[in-house]
């Protein structure tokens, strides 16, 4: 996984045109996150039976965490307690950024000029915020606009996936009632760093 220190940028693979007129490359400074209370607010929203953890189909209203649960699953009981949610929370500090691709196709053909949006789920408290990137000929994006910057990378999180484009039969379950979602993470604990999304329009 590539990871972006807060500290300093350098020139990657992931600067589409040169260090000139790719991503910007100067420092990000890192989130501020708050692992126990994300863990508690994660509970007190998808908790729905009141049990203590989030299990089954409460996993359903959150995709990335569904997508991630064997990652923050660590005693393998299929359930995510207030705990494992804090222990994988407590990652996120460990870089300002981390690289992370995600490769669009529709019907196996790639799907290059759509718009893949990752809007953060609410247990994240306002630690990150929504970041878009369009995807290019092959497509697949790596660069993402957060807060007015290009990044070649992603601030760490669980995110909801969206992806749009104008003319495209794009079923509503990608984008407007999407059942897409990530975790973003750079602590190295089998976080996923790429994502693909196979849209098929029927």
């Amino acid at each position: 996984m590539r990871q972006i220190p807060a500290a300093l940028l350098v020139c990657s693979v992931f600067a589409v045109a040169g260090c000139g007129s790719g991503p910007d490359m100067s420092p990000i400074a890192p989130r501020s996150y708050d692992p126990e209370a994300m863990a508690k607010s994660a509970i007190v929203q998808l908790d729905k039976n009141a049990n203590g953890t989030i299990e089954g189909a409460e996993l359903d209203a959150c995709p990335g965490l569904k997508a991630a649960l064997p990652a923050f699953d660590t005693n393998k009981d299929n359930k995510l307690s207030a705990d494992e949610l804090k222990a994988r929370f407590d990652g996120y500090k460990a870089v300002a950024a981390v690289g992370f691709t995600i490769r669009v196709t529709l019907d196996g053909t790639p799907l290059p000029d759509a718009t893949v949006t990752l809007t953060p789920e609410l247990f994240m408290n306002g630690a990150i915020v929504e970041a878009t990137g369009r995807t290019g000929p092959d497509g697949s994006v790596m660069n993402y606009t957060v807060e007015n910057r290009e990044l070649p990378g992603l601030p760490p999180g669980v995110y909801r996936v969206s992806v749009t484009k104008d003319g495209a039969n794009i079923p509503a379950k990608y984008n407007t009632q999407t059942i897409l979602g990530c975790e973003v993470t750079g602590s190295g604990r089998g976080g996923i760093y790429a994502l693909d999304v196979k849209i098929i329009s029927k």
